[in-house]
C-alpha cells in the first residue's frame, strides 16, 4: 500500500470513527489528524510497499 492509498483509508476511518449517531465530528481537528497520521504509518509500515516514502 502506497502512502497515498494509507492516508487516504486511514482518513476514512478516522472520520467513520469520530462520527457520532447525530452525524456530528466528536473530536477536535488536531485529534483526528493526529490520528489518520498514526493509522497511515501503520499502514505503511505493516505492508513493506512503502514506495512514497522520501525519508531516509
Amino acid at each position: 500500500m502506497t502512502r497515498t492509498e494509507a492516508l487516504a483509508l486511514a482518513q476514512q476511518t478516522v472520520t467513520q470513527m469520530s462520527t457520532n449517531a447525530r452525524g456530528y465530528q466528536d473530536q477536535p481537528f488536531d485529534a483526528r489528524v493526529s490520528a489518520v497520521l498514526r493509522i497511515a504509518e501503520f499502514l505503511t509500515a505493516t505492508t513493506g510497499e512503502n514506495t512514497d516514502d522520501d525519508r531516509t
